[in-house]
């Protein structure tokens, strides 16, 4: 006899049995099916249930999310009448007319009987069925079909007050299952449901009875996970700082978006290195406000003021104009901090107060390196008076290393610079790995060998850098050292065993506990237990952890570059070579498009109100550009293309000899 849902997800770690128990009594209230009724508790988030049940029908799923933002044509709404939609809880999300190939997303994609009915009024030959969830469905009907833009409002704001709320009793999971990999083919891709996302801003009359609007909620602002209503994230913050300052800099032609450069690039090191989330986000305002209140004749910068003795003292003027300017706002200490040391020298020799070494703050460090590669290879009216190549650029900092910059901050900004460090980010689709270590020597070695193994790795010192890095969700495998405390592992490994997003988080302990503590990490929630012994096999057993979790859809994160860092030659090598799945954003100020790709082709291309092969050729031509690559990107309008990027790499050559 088949097993139950509820048996199969308990079997599968996603569950307990008190959940389902829980779930089960809601069942009788609401009359829900059994999944439903896990996510509307917020026993099982509605992603890991969803990729568990497409691993069973050998399909895909859709996210509320997805379809909240999707856009479906009217001519495709057309095909299936409503009155089917709502009774069989399906919704049809693109037609493929030439092989007559119908995209629906199904609460039972299983049902060939309905699937052959559907294909039967709509005249396809094929209807291919993703998963989706009946609520979700059901309000995506609401809104598509009658154009109610507030269906998605309940369900969306229960989804976020279920993840940033109280762990509720029997909430717990294991890995998050199977997102299925992508293959080529015509519809049956659902990282091909993505695109432009808008609805047909068109209304439906005749509204049934029953179909009624979800109630708007009292608020609808943003705040932190687990923080209370109304209060504005650092993340909304800093990006309403960096969109403001943007629009600032878009009438200096040679600054244009370097203040969103800076932070970009500073982030990436400032977290290379360890820092804690609260220091990035300072990092970030002051990366953003570095240049507010300062003469718009001249560019200070570290490179810029060590060459040129008129252009430091001005500097030692200007330094506190940005603090100035803001000091009604209680910006940071820390962000207060970075900008007053900017223009200070690793040997003592930079402006105002001639700080040296480690004196001077990491954030600080970090901008003057990044802020001085920047002014080199962009601006023409820095103190040397010409434009820098990025080898030479390159070269200014390894011969200052240890000289106006700090020597590891300069070698991690080659890195970047170099484009090594994208590309490495490119192939792990932004999966990373976070090693928490207290012991520096040991932080050290064990990031080493964990980077000699091909991986993205940060390291953090403290518990509460792990305890932040659980709570941002920006770690694919996590690595405590049991020199934290035995107690403080035990409490973390339960506090990212209580949550969905973390339950199935791969966690490695390394310490060398004796017997009982061992099987009481491992019993709480620990993945592995590894010796510290020899480095090497550590990182290897990390190796390991990560590939298992990538086999198991564990999924990847939105890396964003610019051609600056790396060119579009080398960027659509990357993505060919590792047969990449997902869409390319491409921006130059007002102008943006994307390719979508499956296995290192491209699907579809967009850009400037066109698509097909004269965006493509638009998108080619782009000499400069800021990218981002999100390789769990849907696409919904219909493939037009089936081109290897590997054959593209010729046309962009020309147009960069060009």
């Amino acid at each position: 006899m088949a097993k139950k849902l509820g048996e199969r997800l308990i079997e599968a770690g996603l569950v307990t049995a008190q959940a389902v128990e829980q779930a089960l009594e809601h069942q009788k209230i609401t009359g829900h099916k059994l999944g439903d009724c896990l996510v509307e508790l917020g026993l099982l988030q509605e992603t890991a249930l969803l990729r568990f049940l497409a691993a069973e029908f050998q399909t895909r799923f859709v996210s509320a999310d997805k379809l909240a933002k999707a856009r479906i044509a009217t001519e495709v709404l057309d095909r299936l009448p409503v009155r089917l939609a709502e009774a069989q809880n399906v919704l049809p999300l693109a037609v493929d007319p030439e092989r007559k190939l119908l995209s629906v997303v199904a609460a039972e994609p299983q049902n060939k009987a309905l699937m052959d009915e559907i294909a039967l009024v709509t005249g396809m030959s094929e209807v291919y069925a993703y998963v989706g969830l009946r609520s979700a469905i059901a309000a995506a009907i609401r809104k598509h079909y009658y154009g109610d833009p507030t269906a998605f409002t309940a369900l969306l704001e229960g989804a976020s007050a279920q993840a940033s709320g109280p762990v509720l009793p029997g909430r717990t999971g294991a890995a998050e299952h199977n997102r299925t990999s992508t293959g080529r083919g015509t519809m049956t891709g659902l990282s091909r449901i993505q695109g432009p996302m808008e609805t047909d801003p068109r209304m439906r009359v005749n509204r049934p009875s029953g179909a009624t609007p979800a109630p708007r909620p009292s608020s609808t602002q943003r705040r932190e996970p687990g923080g209370p209503r109304g209060i504005v994230s650092d993340a909304d913050y800093v990006e309403t700082l960096g969109i403001m300052v943007g629009l600032l800099e878009q009438d200096r032609q040679r600054h244009r978006g370097h203040s969103a450069q800076l932070a970009r690039q500073a982030g990436i090191i400032g977290q290379r290195m360890g820092m804690p989330h609260k220091e990035l986000t300072a990092l970030s305002i002051a990366a953003y406000l570095h240049d507010l209140g300062k003469t718009s004749e001249r560019h200070f910068s570290l490179a810029s003021n060590a060459v040129n003795a008129d252009w430091k003292a001005q500097a030692k003027l200007a330094v506190r104009a940005p603090t100035k300017m803001f000091e009604t706002v209680h910006l940071p200490t820390q962000t207060n901090t970075i900008l007053a040391q900017l223009y200070e020298a690793w040997d003592g020799s930079g402006t105002p107060q001639g700080a040296k070494g480690e004196d001077i703050t990491l954030g600080a460090r970090i901008l003057s390196a990044v802020d001085s590669f920047l002014e080199l290879t962009k601006n023409p009216g820095n103190a040397h008076g010409k434009v820098f190549t990025k080898e030479q650029a390159l070269e200014h900092l390894r011969t200052n290393s240890g000289v106006l910059y700090d020597p590891v901050v300069a070698d991690i900004v080659i890195q970047l610079q170099s484009g090594e460090l994208l590309r490495h980010r490119l192939e792990s689709e932004g999966r990373q790995v976070l090693i928490v270590e207290p012991d520096e020597a040991m932080r050290g070695e064990l990031l080493e060998a964990v980077l000699k193994q091909g991986l993205v790795a940060h390291a953090l010192s403290t518990l509460e850098g792990a305890q932040d890095g659980l709570a941002r969700q920006d770690c694919d495998v996590l690595v405590v050292s049991l020199r934290l405390g035995q107690q403080e592992v035990q409490e973390l490994l339960q506090q990212a065993r209580s949550m969905p997003e973390t339950a199935g988080l791969p966690i490695a302990v390394v310490g060398e506990p004796d017997g009982p503590t061992r099987e009481r990490l491992l019993m709480g929630g620990a993945t592995e237990v590894l010796s510290p012994g020899d480095k090497q096999v550590v990182a290897k057993a990390v190796k390991a952890l990560l590939e298992d979790r990538v086999q198991h859809n564990g999924p990847g994160r939105i890396v964003r570059g610019s051609f600056d860092e790396l060119p579009p030659k080398e960027l659509l090598r990357t993505l060919a070579g590792n047969l990449k799945n997902g869409r390319l954003h491409l921006r130059q100020h007002t102008l943006e498009g994307y390719l979508h790709l499956e296995r290192g082709r491209v699907v579809f291309a967009s850009f400037g109100g066109h698509s097909g092969e004269p965006a493509l050729q638009a998108l080619l031509k782009l000499k400069q550009a800021d990218f981002q690559y999100d390789p769990d990107a849907l696409l919904l309008d219909v493939p037009q293309m089936d081109q290897d990027l590997q054959d593209l790499l010729s046309l962009v050559s020309a147009v960069s000899a060009g």
